[in-house]
């Protein structure tokens, strides 16, 4: 008896896990300055900052920003930070990022971030005024651009530029603090989540599905109103090339989030297709179309 109490808590363990939501493990490389390189003497702005503490805050936003929408892991930065001395042994940028690519996949990191800051500093403008005398104003400038790389093929999936100017003295980082919208907006257009159905929970009298379990939950960002197109996946062999093959056939909306795994979600278009296609095993994946 107490065997099979076990083999059954087991085979629930393997089920939960198998449906459970795993993250993608990105690695995010050491930003490199270009304006620093250009000017290796000016190391020190205003405010008492160093160049490379600007420089770190900026690559600190774009960590942040992918943990923030709640669909990646970090491969852990002392071990990314290892990688910065073998940046330096070329100045060829393609040896470079091929180097870093490969050792990046024994981190296992699935994708890796790689960041050139172009700008990053804090001056200060004296100006004077009738009546009021000479004022000082703080003004910050950054500008930066990020490449994200698929370590199993080498190819950037995604690059973007982001660029912000702001005034005070807080102005460095009120203008970081603005540009963290649009980094997650970038990566949260490029990194859609992705989820699996789990099971049918309710059909209409005729069989189509009218409710249907996601393996999506508070973990990855589901929440109540989230819209998923459902589509079937399949590969097909064109020319020699394998290709993949995303033909929707539905879609959902999610009503409940009931954990941080699963959620309930009504099926609002394709229900017939959706009942069709997961009683005959195809593989099924649902994705998300607002945010």
């Amino acid at each position: 008896m107490k065997r099979q109490m076990l083999t059954l808590l087991v085979a629930l363990t393997l089920c939960s896990y198998s449906f459970g939501q795993t993250k993608t493990l990105i690695g995010i490389v050491p930003f490199k300055s270009s304006s620093e390189e250009e000017n290796p003497r000016q190391r020190y702005y205003s405010q008492g900052k160093s160049a490379n503490e600007y420089n770190t805050a900026i690559q600190d936003a774009v960590s942040d920003a992918f943990l923030n929408t709640k669909r990646f892991s970090l491969v852990e930065r002392e071990k990314m930070d290892q990688l910065k001395s073998e940046k330096n042994l070329q100045k060829n940028e393609d040896f470079i990022d091929g180097q870093v690519v490969e050792q990046s996949k024994s981190l296992g990191a699935q994708y890796i971030v790689l960041g050139n800051i172009s700008n990053a500093k804090v001056e200060t403008k004296q100006s004077s005024l009738p009546y009021v005398g000479t004022t000082t104003t703080y003004v910050a400038e950054i500008a930066f651009s990020v490449r994200i790389v698929d370590v199993s093929t080498g190819e950037i999936i995604a690059s973007n530029s982001f660029s912000k100017t702001a005034k005070g003295k807080s102005a460095f980082e009120d203008a970081l603090k603005s540009l963290k919208p649009e980094i997650e907006k970038f990566i949260k257009d490029n990194f859609k989540i992705v989820a699996s159905i789990a099971s049918i929970e309710e059909k209409k009298n005729n069989g189509d599905a009218l409710k249907v379990l996601i393996s999506g939950g508070s973990s990855t960002g589901v929440v109540e109103k989230n819209v998923f197109k459902v589509y079937e996946v399949s590969e097909l062999l064109v020319d020699g090339k394998k290709l993949t093959r995303k033909k929707t056939i539905g879609k959902i909306i999610v009503v409940k989030v009931e954990d941080e795994n699963f959620s309930i979600c009504t099926v609002t278009e394709g229900g017939a297709d959706i009942t069709k296609k997961i009683e005959a095993g195809a593989k099924i994946k649902c994705e998300l179309i607002n945010e």
